[in-house]
């Protein structure tokens, strides 16, 4: 059986403390679960954030959707 490709993205603002963490330990799962599946390290500016309307620093997407079911808002950066 064939799985399909997976996008995983770590997104983050300038200054997270957390963005190395979590990068670390997204490469260490996806590397379990679908081994050579690359995790991309995004780096959102401020206006990238708001324009998306970011959930927050650090963010792991899996196919575009956030592993913690948060939905992108309005109401700019949390």
């Amino acid at each position: 059986m064939k799985v399909a490709p997976l996008t995983v993205e770590v997104l983050s603002l300038p200054g997270c403390p957390n963005v190395e963490e979590t990068l670390l330990t997204a490469g260490k799962v996806v590397f379990t679960v679908v081994p050579g599946t690359e995790v991309r390290d995004v780096r959102l500016t401020e206006a990238e954030a708001r324009e998306r309307g970011f959930p927050g620093s650090p963010t792991v997407l899996v196919n575009g959707r956030d592993i913690e079911g948060r939905e992108p808002h309005a109401a700019g950066v949390a």
